[in-house]
């Protein structure tokens, strides 16, 4: 019977579209490809690929015989991932620490990862208010994504993003252009400002001399802000429409802010295969970022 190295290499091909790149995805040479298609081919006296075309295309059998491949591929990977977790080496459970500021849609492509791959691990979300640092460090959580301007020697990052976080006032609070707006205009309205998830973390951004109004979460800052409540800093990502409509108006009174997001662990952690498995999914964002500070 042909090895899952084989029939692995047909799926490739599907997936790509060709015998070329095919071989470069699972690194082997391009005879290598061929001879895995042959060997399955031969064994089972059935011609898996139209060759006659530009690109190879799949006969009805290969059809067939490709939903069958990609079950048997699916539960050698679940079986694997068994026995893996039989050995102890894959943590049962595993806290991941998210700054409420990083877009949730960007996480659902990182849980389904873990979901497919690691199904029988727990993950705990610990999503947390400029906190990650502390959380990590306290040992609350195993992997981190916060925002981190500055970086501690306790800890290693990798940046996977940037967020432009903007200073914002509803529309009906001022007739002013943005440009005029000063520090003595915006103490008139309240500073509206989420705490800390951590009471041992300070609140970040905080104008002295202006009131404060304080909220649990992003939402809520958003929404009282959009009220004419007060003004205050929220992540683009979450007010691109207002924004757009000119219901909320960025002011440059107070600089603007963007901040490196990035994914973190302790120093002197040795990460499991999850902890790994996030570690690494954001390498292609993150070797984009590095050549952007390169730049």
């Amino acid at each position: 019977m042909p090895n899952l190295d084989h029939l692995d290499v047909i799926d490739t091909i599907c997936e790509t579209g060709s015998f070329q790149l095919a071989s470069e995805k699972l690194n082997k040479a391009r005879s290598a490809v061929s001879y895995s298609v042959k060997q399955v081919e031969d064994f089972y006296q059935i011609q898996i690929f139209d060759r006659s075309k530009y690109r190879p295309e799949l006969t009805p059998e290969g059809r067939i015989l490709l939903s069958r491949i990609r079950i048997l591929l699916g539960q050698a990977q679940a079986f694997d991932a068994f026995v893996e977790e039989l050995k102890g080496e894959t943590e049962t459970e595993l806290a991941l620490g998210v700054s409420s500021i990083f877009p949730t849609k960007q996480l659902t492509g990182l849980l389904k990862s873990l979901r497919s791959n690691f199904p029988a691990t727990s993950i705990h979300l610990e999503f947390e208010v400029a906190s990650g640092e502390r959380m990590l460090l306290a040992e609350k959580v195993d992997v981190a994504v916060f925002a981190a301007p500055v970086r501690n020697a306790s800890l290693d990052y990798k940046p996977i993003d940037t967020i432009d976080v903007p200073l914002l006032i509803s529309r009906e609070l001022i007739n002013e252009q943005p440009d005029a707006i000063t520090r003595t205009d915006l103490i008139r309205h309240p500073q509206v400002v989420v705490k800390s998830s951590d009471d041992k973390s300070p609140d970040a951004g905080l104008l002295d001399e202006a009131q404060k109004w304080y909220v649990t979460d992003l939402s809520a800052k958003k929404d009282l802000i959009c009220s004419g409540l007060g003004w205050g800093r929220v992540p683009r990502h979450m007010v691109e429409e207002e924004i757009n409509s000119d219901r909320l108006v960025v002011l440059p009174t107070l600089g603007e802010v963007v901040l490196p997001i990035c994914l973190s662990k302790r120093a002197n952690q040795s990460l499991g295969p999850v902890g790994q498995h996030i570690w690494n999914f954001f390498d292609v964002q993150a070797a984009s970022l590095q050549q952007n500070d390169n730049d």
